[in-house]
């Protein structure tokens, strides 16, 4: 079974215009949306990275002193003090 297409049909200039217009102004609009949301999430982005390495480096400090803590509460279990 074939299918008949119908013939196509004249747009008028008017309406043609309108859709051009209406799709560059779209464009447009969403590449001025987008511009203004990477620059916000680039900003947001390099705040995240500045505490996450702050974060980091208390973190290492937290470890270093937990470990510390754990040696010294091990030398006390392994060598314990007498008392004479």
């Amino acid at each position: 079974m074939t299918r008949v297409f119908k013939p196509s049909t004249n747009v008028a200039p008017l309406i043609k215009f309108g859709r051009w217009s209406l799709l560059l102004l779209g464009i447009s609009y969403g590449a001025t949306k987008h511009s203004f949301l990477q620059n916000n999430a680039d900003k947001t982005k390099e705040t995240s990275y500045k505490l996450k390495a702050v974060k980091e480096i208390q973190l290492s400090e937290d470890k270093i002193k937990f470990a510390a803590e754990e040696l010294n509460n091990l030398e006390l279990i392994l060598n314990p003090v007498k008392d004479v």
